[in-house]
C-alpha cells in the first residue's frame, strides 16, 4: 500500500458512515434472554476485540451480525455502511459484506479445499459450475494467505490446524465490510497465529472492521485497537485496548478480581503412577512415518506434567495412544503403579483407572443427553455392582459432583450441549472423578473456554493432585501450562527436546525450545 492509498483509506475512514451500527438489539431464547438490549458501533480500520465468560451473550451477538439468528427473530436494529441491514441467512450476511469465521470447524470433509472455499458460491460460466475458475480462486485466496495447499486435495486430508487456516483464507479472500473472527487461532500454532494477525492489520489498515473473539488475552493486546467485554448479555464495558490493564478486563468480564490460578510448588512425591518408555506413534495413513518418536516419561502419584509442543508437534498423538485411542499403531512399553500393561483400546484403559479428555468436546460428550448421562458414562458397571442400575445411587453422585464442581446447570437432566464450554469441561471431570479414575489425560482441556471457567478448571485439577490423582495435560497452549504444571516435556518434530521444572517454567521458555530459539 503505498502513501497516497494510506490517506485516502484515512478520508474515508473519518467521512464515511460507521461500517456497523447495532441498536438496541434483544435475542430471546427459552427461559433466557442471550442478548439483552446491547447498541454497538464499529468504525472502518478498527480491530475490535469482544470479550466476555461463555454465557456472556457475544456468540449470540456474532450470530446476530453474521446471520444465523435471521431478521426478525431479534429485537432492534443493524445499519451497515449507513443503510439498514436485515440478514435472513449466512449468505445474504455474506452477500451484504459480512463473514464471519465461527469457532467450530464444521467442513465436509470428503470433498476438496476448493469445494469447501467456495460452497454455496460456486464461479458459474453460462449457467454451469465452472471448476477450472473454482480451482484458480481457491488457490489464490490460498497463496495470499501464504497456505502452500493443494485445492484439490480432500478436506479430510489438511489438519485441524490447516482447515482453520483455508476458512480464515476463504474468509479473507472476500469483499466483505465486516469480518467476524470466532476464536480462530484456537488451532494454530504461534507463528500461523502472528500470521494472521499480520493479515488482520493489513486488511484493517485499508479500512475493514474486524470483530475479533478469544479467551486469549495476550492476543487480544497484540492485535486488538478497541476492546468491548460483555457479561450477563449486556455490554460492561468499552476501552481504547492502550488504555486498560488485563487485570481491569478480567474484573469486568467476571464482575469481581479473579484468584490467581498459580499453585504453590509441589513437594516431591514418590512412586510413579504411569511410566513410558520408548514410545512411538506411527501416522495413521502413512505407517512408515513417525508422529512421535522414543518418548519417554515418568508421570508421580500426584504430579500434573505437561506435554507441549507447536501443531504437529507430536504431543497430542502421544496422549492419544498413551490412552489407548489412537486409530493408527504404536509401541512403547507401558506401566500403571510399577505393574506392565497393554492399553489397546480406551475400555481397558479405564478399567485401570485412567480418564480421558479429548481435544475437541464433541469426541467425548454426547450434546443432546442429560449432564446426568454424560457424567456416569464411565460409571456404569460401577453403579450396577448388583446386576441392576442403581438409579438412586448414580442420581446422588451425580447431584454431589455438580455441586462440588460448581456446574453451572438448570437440571441434571439438561442437555450438555445446553452448557457453557467450561462447564462441559467441568462434566468431563465429573465423568472420570464418578468413575473413580486416578490418572487423567488430559489434551487441550482449556480450548475455548473463557478465562474465568479457566481458573475454575485448573483449581480443580490442582485440588485432585492435592488428593494424590495424577494429571497428563498434552496442550498446544503454553498459557495453559505455566501456572499449574510441576514441569513440562516439549516436543518437536515427534521428538522430545527438553524437560523444564517449575523454576523455569515461563511462556517464553517453552515456546522457545519448541520453535527450536
Amino acid at each position: 500500500m503505498n502513501a497516497t492509498d494510506t490517506r485516502e483509506d484515512e478520508r474515508a475512514a473519518r467521512t464515511d458512515p460507521p461500517v456497523l451500527v447495532a441498536g438496541n438489539l434483544t435475542k430471546q431464547f427459552p427461559g433466557v434472554t442471550a442478548v439483552d438490549d446491547v447498541s454497538l458501533t464499529i468504525k472502518r480500520g478498527e480491530i475490535v476485540a469482544l470479550l466476555g465468560q461463555n454465557g456472556a451473550g457475544k456468540s449470540t451477538l456474532i450470530q446476530i451480525i453474521a446471520g444465523l439468528h435471521p431478521a426478525g427473530s431479534f429485537a432492534g436494529e443493524i445499519r451497515l455502511s449507513g443503510k439498514p441491514y436485515q440478514a435472513g441467512s449466512v449468505a445474504e450476511a455474506e452477500a451484504a459484506g459480512v463473514a464471519l469465521v465461527p469457532q467450530e470447524i464444521n467442513v465436509a470433509p470428503e470433498m476438496t479445499v476448493a469445494e469447501n472455499l467456495y460452497l454455496n458460491a460456486e464461479p458459474q460460466l453460462w449457467g454451469f459450475l465452472d471448476q477450472p475458475l473454482r480451482l484458480t480462486r481457491a488457490g489464490k485466496a490460498l497463496r495470499d494467505f501464504g497456505l502452500a495447499i493443494d485445492p484439490a486435495l480432500p478436506m479430510k486430508a489438511l489438519d485441524l490446524a490447516t482447515q482453520q487456516l483455508a476458512l480464515i483464507a476463504r474468509a479473507l479472500s472476500k469483499k466483505v465490510a465486516l469480518l467476524i473472527l470466532d476464536e480462530p487461532t484456537a488451532a494454530l500454532t504461534e507463528g500461523e497465529a502472528q500470521r494472521l494477525f499480520d493479515r488482520m492489520r493489513f486488511l484493517a489498515a485499508r479500512g475493514m472492521a474486524i470483530i475479533f473473539v478469544t479467551h486469549r488475552l495476550a492476543e487480544v493486546f497484540a492485535v486488538s485497537t478497541r476492546i468491548v467485554i460483555m457479561r450477563d448479555g449486556r455490554i460492561c464495558g468499552t476501552h481504547a485496548t492502550s488504555d486498560v490493564t488485563r487485570s481491569q478486563v478480567v474484573t469486568e468480564m467476571v464482575g469481581h478480581a479473579v484468584a490467581s490460578t498459580e499453585r504453590a510448588r509441589q513437594p516431591v512425591r514418590r512412586g510413579a503412577a504411569l511410566t513410558v518408555e520408548g514410545l512411538k506413534v506411527f501416522d495413521t495413513d502413512d505407517p512408515a512415518r513417525l508422529r512421535v518418536r522414543d518418548l519417554s516419561l515418568s508421570l508421580a502419584q500426584g504430579e500434573i506434567l505437561g506435554l507441549f509442543g507447536l501443531v504437529g508437534s507430536g504431543c497430542i498423538e502421544a496422549a492419544v495412544a498413551l490412552y489407548g485411542a489412537w486409530p493408527g499403531s504404536w509401541e512403547g512399553a507401558i506401566t500403571l503403579d510399577g505393574s506392565p500393561v497393554n492399553l489397546d483400546n480406551p475400555t481397558i484403559s479405564v478399567a485401570s483407572g485412567m480418564g480421558f479428555m479429548a481435544q475437541d468436546r464433541r469426541d467425548c460428550l454426547m450434546p443432546d443427553h442429560a449432564v446426568h448421562d454424560n457424567i456416569i458414562l464411565a460409571s456404569l458397571e460401577r453403579l450396577s455392582a448388583t446386576g441392576f442400575s442403581d438409579d438412586a445411587r448414580a442420581r446422588r453422585t451425580t447431584l454431589d459432583l455438580v455441586r462440588d464442581l460448581a456446574v453451572r446447570t438448570r437440571s441434571i437432566e439438561s442437555p450438555v450441549g445446553t452448557l457453557s464450554g467450561g462447564n462441559q469441561q467441568k462434566v468431563q471431570v465429573a465423568r472420570w472423578l464418578s468413575a473413580q479414575a486416578r490418572i487423567l489425560i488430559l489434551v487441550d482441556p482449556t480450548r475455548g473456554v473463557d478465562i474465568g471457567a479457566r481458573g475454575e478448571i485448573k483449581r480443580i485439577w490442582a485440588r485432585l493432585s492435592e488428593e494424590g490423582r495424577s494429571i497428563l495435560i498434552a496442550s498446544t497452549d503454553a498459557e495453559e501450562l505455566v501456572d499449574i504444571c510441576d514441569r513440562v516435556i516439549v516436543l518437536r518434530g515427534g521428538e522430545p527436546v527438553a524437560e523444564i521444572g517449575r523454576d523455569e517454567l515461563t511462556e517464553e521458555r517453552i515456546l522457545g525450545v519448541a520453535a527450536g530459539v
